[in-house]
C-alpha cells in the first residue's frame, strides 16, 4: 500500500465518520425538539453493582460513552491523517480500523432515537451485529497493532491484514447470538458471552501490551515503551466506554482512553522520526 492510497484511505474513513456524526447530531436534535427520546424504564446491568452515587444505573452517562467514542472515531481518523501523511507506520493504519470500529458505536445513539428496543425485529438483530462488529474489529486492530505492525518485513502484505481482520470481525458478528429479550444498561444490545468476551479481549490486549514491552526493549527504543503504556492506557478506557452504565466507568474511560491516546500518538511520531 502505497503513502498516495493510505492516505486517500484515510481522507475516505475521516469523511464518513464526519458525515455520520453530522447526520446523527440531527436525527437527535430532532428527537429531543419532538420529546421522542426512548429512555428504558427496565434494563439489565451486565456487573451488578450496588445503587451508590456514582456507580449506579445512569442512562445519560451510557448515552454519553457512545458519543463520546464516535466523536474519538473522528478525531482519531483526523488526527492520522493530517500528523501521519508522511509517515510510513502500520501502527497508525492499525489504529485506523480501530477508529472505524469505535465508530460503529454511534450505533448506540440511535437506538433511542428510534427507539429500537420496542420492536425486537431483524433491523435490531442486524443492528446487534453490526455493534459487535465494531467491538471485534477494535479489538482485533488493535492486538493486530501490538503483534504485527513493528515485526512485520514485507510491508505489501497491509492489504492482506486488512482483509483478514475485516473478515474475521465479520465472521464472527454473523455468529454471535443476540439477545432481543433484554434491554442493557449501557444503551446498547446485548450479545451472547459478551462476558467471556470482555474477558477475552482484556487478555488479548495484556499479551499485546507484553508484545510490545518486549518489542521496544530488542529496539532499544524508550519511545515505543511509552507507546506501548499509551496503547494499553486507551485500550483500558476503550473497553471501560463499551460497557459505561454509570458516571464513574464514564470519567475513568474518558480519562483514560484520552491520556492514553495522546501517550501513544506522540510517541509512535517520535519513533517514526528517529527510526
Amino acid at each position: 500500500m502505497t503513502l498516495v492510497s493510505r492516505n486517500r484511505l484515510f481522507l475516505a474513513s475521516f469523511i464518513l465518520a464526519v458525515v455520520f456524526i453530522v447526520v446523527t447530531t440531527v436525527f437527535f436534535i430532532i428527537a429531543m425538539l419532538n420529546d421522542s427520546i426512548a429512555i428504558p424504564q427496565e434494563h439489565q446491568r451486565l456487573f451488578p453493582l450496588p445503587q451508590l452515587p456514582l456507580i449506579s444505573s445512569n442512562f445519560l452517562a451510557a448515552l454519553a460513552s457512545a458519543i463520546l467514542l464516535t466523536l474519538y472515531a473522528a478525531i482519531i481518523l483526523g488526527i492520522s491523517l493530517v500528523n501521519f501523511e508522511k509517515t510510513r507506520s502500520l501502527e497508525i493504519i492499525y489504529l485506523v480500523l480501530f477508529g472505524l470500529g469505535c465508530l460503529f458505536e454511534g450505533i448506540r445513539i440511535w437506538l433511542p432515537i428510534v427507539n429500537l428496543w420496542a420492536d425486537n425485529s431483524h433491523l435490531y438483530i442486524l443492528m446487534g451485529q453490526l455493534l459487535f462488529f465494531g467491538r471485534v474489529l477494535s479489538v482485533i486492530s488493535l492486538l493486530a497493532l501490538s503483534l504485527l505492525a513493528i515485526e512485520m518485513e514485507n510491508k505489501q502484505n497491509i492489504e492482506l491484514s486488512i482483509l483478514v481482520v475485516g473478515s474475521v470481525a465479520a465472521l464472527l458478528a454473523r455468529a454471535i447470538p443476540i439477545n432481543t429479550l433484554v434491554i442493557p444498561s449501557n444503551c446498547s444490545i446485548r450479545f451472547g458471552m459478551e462476558t467471556t468476551f470482555l474477558l477475552t479481549s482484556s487478555i488479548s490486549l495484556l499479551a499485546g501490551f507484553m508484545a510490545m514491552l518486549h518489542q521496544s526493549h530488542d529496539h532499544g527504543s524508550p519511545e515505543y515503551a511509552k507507546v506501548s503504556i499509551g496503547f494499553i492506557i486507551l485500550s483500558t478506557g476503550y473497553l471501560v466506554l463499551t460497557e459505561t452504565d454509570c458516571l464513574l466507568f464514564l470519567s475513568l474511560g474518558g480519562i483514560l482512553i484520552t491520556v492514553g491516546s495522546i501517550l501513544f500518538l506522540i510517541n509512535l511520531h517520535k519513533f517514526h522520526m528517529w527510526k
